[in-house]
């Protein structure tokens, strides 16, 4: 299962054991999670994880957002590779060369 899959079940087991004002919260941001809102290699935030753990935060859900802090839901290696593969832009595939980030190409067909 991919990992915005995996989030966003996980939000919503927690949303059936909290409080209903607690519950809307997991259940709405479970909605956003589906889309990838909240991936490491989403498009939509620099860093979903970390505006997930702030949202949590600021609605006083704090183990979960220890959970997300702890790296629970961080993308998996194959999530990685797959957003590795996908960059095109020169910059961007030279300083993941240069830095040692760059897809294992011996996967490659």
């Amino acid at each position: 299962m991919n990992t915005k899959d995996r989030l966003a079940n996980e939000l919503l087991i927690v949303a059936e054991k909290s409080p209903p004002d607690k519950a809307a919260v997991y259940r709405q941001l479970a909605e956003r999670a589906k889309t990838g809102e909240f991936d490491d290699y989403g498009d939509v935030h620099l860093c979903g994880p970390t505006v997930l753990y702030t949202i949590l935060r600021s609605h006083g859900l704090n183990k979960f957002a220890d959970r997300v802090a702890n790296g629970e839901f961080d993308a998996a290696l194959d999530e990685s590779e797959e957003w590795a593969r996908k960059q095109t832009d020169p910059e961007i595939v030279a300083l993941m060369g240069a830095l040692g980030l760059g897809p294992d190409r011996s996967k490659d067909q």
